[in-house]
């Protein structure tokens, strides 16, 4: 029982020794004594020695980075402003339609404005070739501008034109806007040179004279000596019927010299368009415009002018028609002459 009694309390850690020197006396049959309690020291518990930290001799400093040396950056340019400009309206171009003054009046009067009641800008003779921009809503002035420049207005029964369906109708506020528009809108086909209108001379070849119509002007005879040149006309019963011709044709015309039983070619007259004359009017009121190129003096010999006349388009000349479908397709001819 005193084992028992001896084992009921738990062993306490450290206290191993007081129990070997109790364990004797709980035998059955042992003595009792008094029960001496020795004390024994605990033994301390061994405490770690502190880890020694090994302090490095240096610490590395590292290189410093290189920061490099800040960009200067320049102040912003100030942007002018631009001031917005207030565009200035464009004039429209104008279509012009050839037309001419007619044979009414030996002249009429060109007007700064569609009605009597405006003064007269200049007095145009009959025959004056002109370029129509449009008619007023009453269909009574035409809006013209003739070949110098000068614009204005002309009573419209005065005036010829081919086809006067294509010449605009001016309404009453598009004529006030017209009369504060720029006068530079109109701009006018590059005019052709021309000479002064005259009559041919003895030195004159015609370019066709061997025709039956022109024998007059057939077999002349010249000197080596003389200023010589060719000359052809084309005449109509309008002078807009003149233009139209100028508009579409192309003349080919050379000189040739005799050479054995052949013909030589001498000179193309291709620069023809420099020689060509103002329009005139023929004896009978007819409008006329001619050519006289310069050919100079000729070597002795017998030479021939040959001459062909084509149009890009049909035409009319008030008599017949020409050119493509016409009652007259190609225009030929030549004229044989002498130099002694």
């Amino acid at each position: 029982m005193l084992l028992r009694k001896c084992l009921r309390r738990p062993i306490r850690t450290g206290m191993w020794l007081i129990l070997l020197l109790v364990l004797p006396a709980c035998g059955l049959n042992a003595q009792r004594f008094p029960t001496q309690i020795v004390s024994v020291p605990t033994v301390p518990t061994n405490t770690l020695a502190p880890l020694l930290t090994m302090t490095p001799r240096f610490t590395a400093t590292p290189i410093p980075t290189s920061t490099p040396i800040p960009t200067n950056t320049l102040p912003p340019t100030a942007t002018p402003a631009i001031p917005t400009q207030t565009a200035t309206p464009t004039p429209t171009p104008t279509v012009l339609v050839r037309g001419a003054v007619n044979n009414r009046n030996t002249s009429v009067r060109l007007r700064a404005g569609p009605g009597t009641e405006y003064e007269t800008l200049r007095v145009v003779p009959s025959g004056a070739l002109l370029f129509v921009i449009g008619i007023s809503s009453d269909l009574l002035w035409y809006n013209v501008v003739l070949e110098d420049g000068t614009e204005g207005w002309i009573l419209g029964e005065l005036v010829t034109v081919p086809e006067r369906t294509a010449v605009p109708i001016f309404a009453t506020a598009e004529l006030t806007a017209r009369a504060a528009m720029p006068r530079a809108v109109v701009n006018l086909p590059t005019r052709v040179p021309t000479i002064p209108a005259r009559a041919n001379q003895f030195t004159d070849i015609l370019a066709y004279c061997d025709l039956p119509t022109f024998r007059a002007e057939a077999n002349k005879v010249f000197r080596s000596d003389q200023n010589l040149s060719i000359y052809w006309t084309w005449y109509a019963r309008t002078a807009e019927q003149i233009q139209d011709h100028l508009d579409a044709a192309t003349y080919e015309v050379q000189l040739e010299r005799k050479n054995g039983d052949s013909w030589q070619l001498v000179r193309r007259l291709d620069d023809y368009s420099r020689y060509q004359t103002a329009v005139a009017r023929t004896r009978d009121g007819r409008p006329e415009v001619r050519w006289f190129v310069p050919i100079g003096t000729l070597e002795v010999g017998e030479y021939r002018v040959t001459y062909r006349l084509t149009w890009s388009r049909r035409i009319e000349d008030g008599f017949k028609s020409f050119g493509p479908g016409g009652d007259e397709e190609i225009n030929t001819g030549t004229c044989a002459f002498r130099v002694r």
